[in-house]
């Protein structure tokens, strides 16, 4: 292969803007599920609680 053939093929996988948007949402769904677990390890114990609560006044009002 010549340097001129390998150089374009360099330069054309050096520009090619395919694969950003992939990468990009990627990246966000990354952040978004990094928010999600810290939000529930945040917050699991209370939420447990409030649960909790809830069942107990409904088994309650029921029995």
């Amino acid at each position: 292969m010549k340097a001129a053939q390998i150089g374009k093929r360099l330069s054309a996988i050096w520009f090619d803007e395919d694969g950003v948007t992939a990468i990009e949402y990627a990246l966000l769904a990354a952040l978004i599920f990094g928010a999600i677990v810290i939000s529930v390890a945040l917050l699991g114990d209370s939420v447990k609680t409030l649960y909790d609560d809830i069942a107990r006044t409904v088994t309650d009002a029921i029995l």
